[in-house]
């Protein structure tokens, strides 16, 4: 594999001092040179090969932009040849050459859209219903991202200009949460690794894209709420039917994607067994007395529950929490593009389909189960994944540092 390394030349310093960095690579004993910056040679580092930071009392030199530079030049020069090199394209002086003005093989790359259609139907025979939708609605909001800007998606013109434009896409054009941003992040970067994996392209930008997921608000029942909600009489038989439903989920930890296909074949021996969509994984759980009376009531259908699409759940179980006075403020966090805005609701109005599962993994972790067994109950394989649903309640905490320092 041909090594590109850089050096800087002295012997061609300015007025002011500084020498053009040159990026170097040797073929038959002949070096082939282009100049990529320059610099003060004080500040080059000769055995990292790039530019050092300025002391405390010296002016800015752009050594991280200057580094920059280099790695991105470096990593494209690394592609490039690489995928000469796997298609048995001989490197030779006169390619590197070619390649330092500018002039590039055509190696036949993938059309992005063709690549990104073929990705979403091989989804379709070993991935989730879920995973696959998630897929489909990045594929859209980046179809709307290439309409409504102009900026035309191909393997080359992913970079970090484009990078750039998508976040002010959709953070101030289209006002999306932060979060909103990572989990886009995410699977694109997903998708860019599955096309390099088969060779659709050899783009090394897309690895520095980063927007880490900031910390959620845990919205989930206490215990005494969740007993409040599975005791209280509602008026309304939809409203009833929707507490089983969120209260079963309270009380099993799974999804509403699994609750929605749970029927008497899930049932054998006293126990509850699925095998979940999202990890397809089997999950083993005991019916005890407050599963059972919300399956005895509904004793006449081979579903377990009763019918609920997701928005309607949330809406209902919204209206449920309302009337049970479910109201104790709650903080709520929404991150914005450079904000984390903080403010404080009623719990009814937070409540929605997801906080079951939530509500199941903060009390089992508070009332002493440990790790292993919640994730053994819930199919979750990640530790990581795991902690960030853990909330630990105000009056656990009360008891927990009274028992270890009450005494002093």
């Amino acid at each position: 594999m041909v090594n590109l390394t850089y050096y800087i030349d002295k012997s061609n310093a300015d007025k002011n001092g500084y020498s053009p960095i040159k990026a170097n690579v040797t073929i038959d004993y002949k070096n082939i040179t282009k100049t990529i910056e320059k610099v003060k040679a004080r500040y080059w580092n000769k055995n990292q090969q790039r530019v050092s930071p300025p002391k405390p009392h010296e002016p800015d030199n752009s050594y991280e932009a200057i580094n920059e530079t280099l790695d991105n030049f470096q990593d494209e020069f690394k592609a490039y040849f690489k995928e000469c090199s796997r298609k048995n394209i001989p490197i030779t002086q006169e390619l590197v050459k070619d390649y330092f003005k500018g002039i590039k093989l055509n190696l036949g790359t993938v059309d992005f859209w063709k690549a990104y259609d073929h990705y979403l139907q091989t989804g379709k025979l070993d991935k989730s219903y879920n995973t696959n939708c998630n897929r489909l609605t990045i594929y859209n909001k980046l179809k709307d991202f290439e309409t409504d800007t102009g900026y035309k998606l191909t393997f080359d013109s992913v970079n970090l200009v484009f990078w750039d434009k998508l976040k002010e896409y959709m953070l101030e054009t289209k006002e999306h949460g932060y979060n909103y941003l990572s989990a886009v992040s995410d699977k694109f970067r997903a998708f860019m690794n599955w096309c390099q994996e088969r060779n659709y392209h050899t783009n090394q930008f897309y690895k520095k894209f980063s927007a880490p997921e900031k910390e959620i608000s845990i919205v989930a029942l206490t215990f005494d709420e969740l007993q409040h909600l599975i005791d209280f009489e509602f008026e309304s038989k939809k409203l009833q039917k929707a507490r089983d439903f969120f209260c079963f989920g309270c009380l099993t930890g799974l999804r509403y994607v699994d609750l929605v296909q749970l029927t008497k074949d899930n049932i054998s021996n006293g126990m509850l067994k699925i095998t979940t969509q999202k990890t397809n994984k089997e999950v083993v759980l005991p019916i005890f007395p407050g599963v059972q009376t919300i399956i005895d009531r509904y004793p006449d259908q081979y579903k377990l529950l009763p019918k609920f699409s997701n928005q309607k759940l949330n809406d209902y179980i919204k209206d449920c929490c309302e009337e049970a006075e479910i109201n104790t403020p709650t903080e709520y966090k929404t991150h914005l593009k450079n904000e984390t805005i903080k403010e404080f609701k009623p719990k009814h109005e937070l409540i929605g389909t997801h906080a079951a599962r939530k509500t199941f993994i903060c009390l089992a972790y508070e009332r002493g189960l440990d790790i292993e067994m919640i994730k053994s109950c819930t199919g979750i394989t990640q530790e990581k994944t795991l902690k960030r649903y853990l909330q630990i309640s105000t009056e656990t905490k009360k008891e927990k540092l009274s028992k270890a320092f009450g005494s002093l």
